[in-house]
């Protein structure tokens, strides 16, 4: 009877080593996936954070065209209170503030799907419409000319209408990359906006 046990046990032993081979595999695939939806949300939640911050960022730089035009501006220069705009710093104080924001879309670029590279395309461009309302400006005429080197330069309406249109375009971008983050992590739909934007 001895004999029969252990050759039972012999002969199962394969099978047993065969389960708990495929029990480990299935148990770590799983951990693989919970590992790449932590790690895609991760990448979503800090393009749709420097999307925002590259709105900001966008805002800041209107202000400093503002705020560093005009008589005002020359004269302070003029007399060294304070130093002119230095184009290459503003170079780099424009690529340290964009590139977490191209940091997360290049993950995203590798590690999502294609609807969701599609999104976060959307969503960099909406952050490049920004930047252009920002930076685009019809050449003052006549006397807004004068008034414009003599008091600095302002936002137009047309101008203030274009950011507008430009960070609404962002938002829709934003909420539409979250609404879809949210369905392939396996998470409940949400309002994600407040409906006064739409």
């Amino acid at each position: 009877m001895n004999w029969l046990f252990v050759a039972g046990q012999i002969a199962a032993a394969p099978l047993v080593a065969v389960a708990a081979f495929i029990g480990v595999v299935y148990q770590q695939r799983r951990i693989d996936r919970r590992e790449a939806t932590a790690a895609q949300s991760r990448t979503s939640v800090d393009l749709l954070t420097q999307s925002l911050l590259f709105a900001q960022l966008a805002h800041a730089l209107l202000l400093t065209a503002q705020v560093r035009t005009g008589l005002s501006e020359g004269r302070d220069v003029l007399l060294r209170r304070r130093r002119p705009v230095d184009p290459m710093e503003l170079h780099d104080w424009l690529q340290q503030g964009t590139r977490p924001l191209f940091d997360a879309w290049s993950a995203t670029w590798v590690s999502s799907s294609p609807a969701m590279v599609t999104r976060g395309n959307a969503v960099i461009d909406a952050c490049t419409g920004v930047l252009d309302a920002v930076s685009e400006r019809a050449p003052a005429r006549g006397p807004a000319r004068l008034r414009e080197a003599i008091v600095g330069r302002g936002v137009d309406k047309d101008q203030a209408e274009r950011l507008r249109a430009a960070i609404h375009a962002l938002a829709v971008a934003r909420r539409d990359y979250a609404a879809l983050v949210r369905k392939e992590t396996g998470k409940d739909t949400a309002e994600l906006f407040f409906r006064a934007a739409e």
